[in-house]
């Protein structure tokens, strides 16, 4: 497995756009800043929807607090485009590092329980049939969500402190 990783690793280094990331002095500085940004917005407006769903705020509507998701949504685009971005700039970075695999491991996680409350409970939400309390599961979803975010962040903080351990 790790030779496939090298091979995949020094073709992807080798590639014009990852050389074109790499020697573009200002490109990698910006896209922290927008890394950075999207994951406050996705962090700050997911967040409190989250503390919402725990029970947090019972004077604002769940259903209010949904209409700030488009906002989350972008964050998550956002710091998704910048991340890639990094990865394809410096992939050596990032394949052997047990770091990143945990990151993964959490943004799958986030984005299940985010598909799911979607697929389950959204248009409950956006009915106004649940502003004022639902089921129990909500809660489960809001920790989900904030537990596994806060893991994305933790580990994503931690990749150039662990290094290529693999």
């Amino acid at each position: 497995m790790n030779a496939t990783l090298d091979l995949f690793t020094a073709w992807l280094h080798g590639t014009a756009i990852s050389q074109a990331i790499r020697m573009t002095t200002w490109l990698w500085p910006l896209c922290e800043i927008l890394h950075f940004f999207g994951l406050s917005l996705l962090i700050g407006f997911a967040g409190f929807f989250d503390l919402r769903l725990l029970g947090f705020m019972k004077r604002v509507p769940i259903s209010a607090a949904w209409t700030l998701m488009p906002w989350a949504k972008a964050g998550f685009a956002l710091a998704a485009l910048t991340g890639v971005t990094f990865f394809i700039g410096a992939p050596e970075q990032y394949v052997h590092n047990p770091a990143f695999y945990c990151k993964v491991f959490f943004l799958i996680v986030a984005n299940f329980n985010a598909v799911y409350f979607e697929a389950i409970y959204r248009k409950q939400v956006e009915a106004k049939e649940l502003d004022l309390s639902g089921p129990s599961a909500l809660k489960v979803i809001g920790l989900v969500s904030i537990v596994s975010w806060l893991f994305v962040i933790y580990w994503g903080r931690m990749l150039p402190f662990i290094g290529n351990a693999f």
